[in-house]
């Protein structure tokens, strides 16, 4: 950001005109001006989203292509962003870190002051009671129930058993021939396979359009490039911890996936419901973190 300052206020300077008239110009406070030519950033972390738009009124003022700077200006402002959002996550966990402590502290001095109370256990002769009727009346109806038997199968009682000849099998082996069924083909799933860069996947087997979801885990800015052109759904923002985007993607026309992340740590992410394994070496990254992906067709073998 200072170098486009300097270059701002050098053709400024070189066209004579002054910070006043600039001011006039564009209806801005001269402070924000100055701002602008120091390349003060922080000058405007309560306003970043018109940044742009400054210094766009800027240039028209002193009569330069805001194209010269447009592409170093949303550098700038991403890499501000993201050491924005690093700053304020780190402070959060620092201040959980706080909480947490001083709970466990404040617990463990009220177990001190107030120790746990030994609990004698009474018998419950009541439910003692229960079971022994309930046993009892069991041992009865296995004894009875064991005299009847006893009497149903002793000697004299035996009936004759009828002499049943089973009919003769007056089937032939002229029996229709039932076709075997045909060995269903094996359909590979879609999956995102690592490829050797760690960062770099292949989604395989993708035949139709599917949807790649993204999952934050804490509060990060995020961009997504395809095939070469920044998506402006998703828009490259930051994004909240919770947040769930979706980005539909067809094997037919897209090749190349790229996504920027401000703080990946925790993220995961889903090609059609099946979560892509993230290598462990960046799957806890606090920092600015680049996930790549190749989109292939169908991968699978033909059935012979």
């Amino acid at each position: 950001m200072k170098e486009i300052g300097e270059f701002l206020k050098q053709k400024r300077l070189e066209k004579g005109i002054t910070i006043d008239q600039i001011a006039e110009k564009t209806r801005m406070p001269a402070v924000r001006i100055k701002a602008i030519e120091e390349g003060n950033l922080d000058a405007f972390k309560d306003d970043l989203s018109y940044l742009q738009f400054f210094i766009q009124s800027y240039c028209n003022a002193i009569g330069i292509d805001y194209h010269e700077v447009k592409s170093q200006l949303s550098d700038s402002i991403n890499s501000y962003t993201m050491s924005f959002q690093a700053d304020q996550l780190r402070a959060q966990s620092e201040s959980e870190k706080n909480i947490r402590e001083k709970s466990t502290q404040r617990v463990n001095e009220y177990k001190k002051r107030n120790p746990a109370k030994k609990v004698e256990r009474k018998i419950d002769f009541s439910l003692i009671s229960f079971v022994a009727v309930i046993a009892l009346v069991i041992i009865c109806l296995a004894t009875v129930g064991g005299y009847y038997l006893t009497r149903q199968f002793a000697p004299g009682n035996d009936e004759p058993i009828a002499d049943v000849t089973p009919p003769e099998d007056d089937t032939t082996d002229d029996k229709p021939q039932v076709d075997q069924p045909e060995e269903p083909v094996e359909v590979k799933e879609i999956e995102a396979v690592a490829a050797e860069q760690v960062g770099d996947y292949v989604i395989e087997n993708a035949e139709d359009k599917f949807i790649l979801r993204i999952e934050f885990a804490s509060n990060s800015w995020f961009r997504a490039i395809l095939d070469g052109t920044e998506l402006s759904t998703p828009e490259a923002r930051v994004y909240d911890a919770g947040t769930t985007l979706e980005i539909e993607l067809d094997p037919a026309s897209n090749t190349d996936l790229n996504l920027r992340f401000g703080y990946f740590a925790g993220t995961k992410m889903f090609v059609d419901d099946q979560e892509v394994v993230i290598d462990e070496s960046i799957a806890n990254s606090t920092g600015v973190q680049e996930i790549n992906f190749t989109i292939g067709g169908n991968t699978s073998e033909p059935a012979e």
